[in-house]
């Protein structure tokens, strides 16, 4: 099974977010131009609407010339025959009097109340299906020979639904977005690709760095500690013992770092190896996990206490489940109050092996949830507490070759509960 390190899950989610980032920007600047484009074409349409209304008006207004002042109903009622030919399933007609009286309906009733004047305007009628649809209604003036007033000619055209055009166009606008997506993504990709890769080697070479340096490190502080056991062996002056006993400290510190990035180094180059997993019984686990933590917490006044079911059972490396796990339990231990209690829970929930470790200390604060798993990174409350800030960066590097990951959220009543999630596999 090939292992995946927390840095290589940083820089994917890291060029995933870039992916999406750039998709979205390009995505968002197209849509606005296509909605630009689309709002022009339906103002475009509005006036194309008002134009044939006008051309269908002036085939009217030619079509019936000059009226009398007298006889204009009768004259009028003659036509509805030579009209028809004006009018098609989405268009009305109307002649009105000045006074509001209506001569003749085509096509449709008017039922808004539209004033008796020249204009154009957005009315609700109601056609032979009795359907009621919204309208764009051309009111123009007919005059008569004398130049008078004679009715009111008005001429409707249907504005329900988007017409082929439009709609041709709205599919248009909606493919080039999808395409221009599913290409953003592709380019993204490339962009956050050629944008990253000189920052992973960068920080490849880093790691490297640290290895190696730490591997020079372990011989000559190896040596020195044992000149320092063998000064202590001898009976030298108080003095000099407390200089020596301070000596022997500095070393042991030093030594646990460096041993510790030895340890963060091989976790990270195991995702070129083959990890050979083995069956874990979580209950079994635990239990000599809480054993062997057991002085530790006692010096504080503090319980460890486990509950795990004992069919839950985790294929994977038990001593690289060992480390992370001790590193957050001695976390917890370190960081509850005194003469508290550390609580396992471990379980099998929807495909995955959960551990659940808790303890009542302050918690930590939201915007140092991911910075907790940095390298070296303290708190403000563990500045001045013993450690090299190393635990918890090993832990999730090593729950991330394993194929899980590490959270923690805090306690509505203080403390908080560090989660780790590990995929369960099939046993043979």
């Amino acid at each position: 099974m090939r292992s995946v390190t927390g840095e290589e899950l940083a820089f994917k989610k890291a060029k995933r977010r870039w992916t999406l980032f750039f998709t979205l920007v390009v995505v968002t600047l197209v849509s606005v131009l296509s909605l630009l484009i689309f709002v022009l074409a339906l103002r475009l349409e509005g006036r194309a609407e008002i134009i044939e209304l006008n051309r269908i008006a002036d085939r009217i207004e030619s079509r019936i010339g000059r009226p009398p002042a007298v006889g204009v109903e009768r004259m009028i009622r003659n036509y509805p025959g030579n009209l028809d030919i004006f009018t098609s399933e989405d268009e009305i007609l109307e002649f009105v009097t000045p006074s509001g009286e209506i001569l003749l309906q085509l096509g449709g009733a008017i039922i808004s109340d539209i004033p008796i004047a020249e204009g154009t305007s957005r009315v609700k009628a109601i056609d032979y299906g009795e359907s009621e649809h919204e309208y764009t209604v051309l009111t123009r003036e007919i005059r008569g020979i004398a130049g008078q007033p004679v009715f009111f000619l008005r001429v409707g055209k249907s504005t329900e639904g988007l017409s082929d055009g439009l709609k041709s166009l709205l599919f248009s606008l909606l493919l080039l977005v999808l395409m221009v997506a599913v290409i953003s993504w592709v380019a993204g990709m490339t962009l956050a690709r050629y944008v990253l890769t000189p920052l992973k080697e960068s920080y490849e070479r880093l790691q490297r760095f640290t290895a190696d340096a730490s591997h020079e490190l372990k011989t000559p502080l190896t040596i020195l500690r044992l000149g320092v056991d063998m000064l202590k062996e001898r009976k030298l002056e108080k003095e000099s013992m407390e200089k020596i006993d301070m000596i022997d400290g500095a070393t042991r510190s030093m030594q646990n770092v460096v041993n510790k990035l030895l340890l963060l180094a091989r976790v990270q180059n195991e995702k070129k190896l083959e990890i050979a997993p083995e069956d874990v019984e979580l209950g079994v686990f635990l239990a000599e996990l809480k054993e062997y933590h057991r002085p530790l917490a006692e010096s504080r006044g503090v319980r460890i206490l486990v509950e795990s079911r004992d069919d839950v059972v985790l294929k994977t490396s038990s001593d690289d489940l060992k480390v992370a796990v001790a590193a957050i339990l001695e976390n917890a231990i370190k960081f509850t109050e005194e003469n508290s209690d550390v609580t396992i829970n471990a379980f099998e929930s929807e495909g995955f092996a959960l551990i659940q470790i808790s303890d009542l200390g302050s918690g930590v604060a939201d915007s140092e949830k991911e910075r907790v798993f940095e390298r070296f990174y303290k708190t403000d409350e563990s500045h001045n507490s013993p450690g090299s800030g190393l635990g918890l960066s090993i832990a999730r590097e090593i729950i991330g070759s394993l194929g899980g990951e590490i959270t923690v959220r805090n306690h509505v009543d203080g403390g908080s509960t560090f989660e780790i999630r590990i995929p369960l596999r099939k046993h043979k």
